[in-house]
């Protein structure tokens, strides 16, 4: 099932040299105003995956490519190389004789998954994309799911539409663009037809700042409890949280790994990778725990953490998910212009103005800073007016920082994203809708 494209020198070098380590060149999802973007979005919108419920799980790993083990599909291990489409089962091993098969880990009915994705020992700056498919040799996907440079260890959380059954279990596939690189996949969640909890938007709220709530930092080895279940924020009856957990004046290289309340710390599994002395924010989705809280694990150092609500699943939720099998551009001011200046608000027009997608209350997307010359973060939300007082992006100089966004949208079909530092590009890609009805 491994796909290596055949993708020649001059071409991958043309994509670097014109948007290093991002997403392809400007296409037809990438457009010029804000009415085309919108029919951007519309012209994908018939191939979305059924209406579903979400199941959420503890992290649980189902790809590492450094480790023979952790490689379900034998014949795939080592790391991704350029311009490849690597397609991986979602099992946890597949026979190697026949009968050929898969133990798949999730149900086979499954129509897209949330997987945190890690890269690491990338030997280029680039950037990892995850489709239903492998795309066309000597192709790349228009869209990205995570950037990085040369030598770094980052992770984005990513919603994902599945492919066909194969084997006895759903595939996904990862496109790398540039370099080789090894990329992790824990898997935190899943959408079927059958679950029956459902997403419900937050207004984004700050639970916990250990910078200045007085818990100080969170020591290496160590566990955090925070209460989630509240009734203030609407979370009371919620089965699973949608967070931004932001980490900052780390000590030492480290992770943070969220699980329910009550349960064993898995085996393996990260959510936000951080190296010493930076400020690294992602998105995470976990279960609540029957006393309604969620465990937060760091392993080595000392740490300030950062936790931002700002969704929940469960039974007073509204939304049942489809995700777009090929994910869309809507906004790229490298293209569209102008950037997104300080203290200002950018609407990003999601919601197709034909009315082929109906009852849309939020969307998942993945948002990408680019050209950032200062210390900054930007925030998103639904919209319109002022902005909350939480974080999604926390971005640094010279680099380009992806994050997945799980939002409402405003009555005019767009949600805001919220720049609280210098001018920055902006880049939203759309993955999938939330609808009612």
């Amino acid at each position: 099932m491994r796909a290596r494209t055949a993708v020649s020198l001059a071409a991958l070098a043309a994509l670097t040299l014109t948007v290093p380590a991002l997403a392809a060149p400007a296409t037809a999802a990438t457009t010029a105003t804000t009415t085309a973007t919108a029919t951007a979005a519309a012209s994908a919108a018939a191939d979305v995956t059924a209406p579903a419920g979400f199941v959420g799980i503890s992290p649980l790993r189902v790809l590492d490519t450094r480790d023979y083990n952790q490689v379900p599909a034998h014949d795939q291990f080592g790391p991704l190389t350029a311009g490849e489409y690597y397609s991986t089962p979602l099992a946890s091993r597949c026979g190697n004789h026949p009968p050929s098969s898969c133990e798949a880990v999730v149900p086979t009915d499954v129509t897209a998954v949330v997987v945190n994705v890690t890269v690491t020992d990338p030997t280029a700056d680039g950037y990892v994309s995850l489709g239903a498919a492998n795309g066309t040799p000597g192709t790349a996907p228009a869209t990205s799911s995570i950037n990085f440079t040369a030598g770094q260890t980052v992770s984005n959380l990513v919603t994902v539409a599945v492919g066909p059954v194969v084997r006895g279990a759903p595939w996904i596939s990862v496109y790398n663009n540039w370099g080789t690189t090894h990329v992790v996949l824990d898997l935190v969640g899943y959408y079927q037809p059958t679950a029956t909890d459902k997403y419900g938007p937050l207004t984004p709220t700050r639970i916990a700042d250990s910078r200045v709530d007085g818990t100080g930092r969170l020591g290496g080895d160590a566990v955090r409890s925070y209460q989630v279940a509240r009734p203030e924020l609407g979370t009371a009856d919620a089965t699973s949280v949608v967070l931004n957990v932001t980490a900052t004046e780390g000590t030492w290289d480290s992770f943070l790994t969220a699980y329910p309340s009550g349960s064993p710390l898995p085996a393996a599994g990260s959510n936000v990778n951080f190296p010493v002395g930076s400020t690294v924010a992602n998105q995470v989705v976990v279960p609540v725990g029957v006393d309604g809280r969620i465990d937060l694990y760091n392993h080595a150092g000392w740490v300030h953490v950062i936790v931002d609500v700002v969704g929940s699943y469960g039974p007073s939720g509204k939304g049942l998910f489809s995700a777009l099998r090929t994910p869309v551009r809507n906004l790229d001011t490298r293209v569209t212009g102008p950037q997104l200046q300080q203290w200002a608000t950018r609407q990003v027009a999601v919601v197709p103005p034909d009315g082929s997608v109906p009852n849309i209350m939020g969307v998942e997307a993945n948002v990408t800073v680019t050209d950032v010359t200062e210390y900054g973060h930007l925030t998103a939300f639904p919209g319109p007016g002022l902005p909350p007082n939480t974080s999604t992006v926390n971005v640094a100089p010279g680099q380009t920082v992806a994050n997945s966004v799980s939002t409402g949208v405003a009555g005019d079909g767009t949600y805001s994203v919220y720049n609280h530092g210098a001018p920055v590009d902006l880049i939203a890609d759309l993955t999938g809708y939330f609808t009612t009805g």
